[in-house]
């Protein structure tokens, strides 16, 4: 078992209200555009 600090708990805390936050759709498009930069990266670098 781990023990956390306070500021640890906030932090964790916080983290999890900005993921509630966060809608699907927003997901996808940010997965969308990583992928894009990932297969632009690749063609660049060969």
């Amino acid at each position: 078992m781990v023990t956390l600090s306070e500021d640890e708990v906030a932090l964790i805390r916080s983290i999890l209200t900005a993921l509630r936050a966060i809608k699907v759709r927003d997901i996808d498009k940010a997965l969308v555009i990583l992928a894009k930069g990932d297969r632009l990266a690749d063609k660049m670098s060969r």
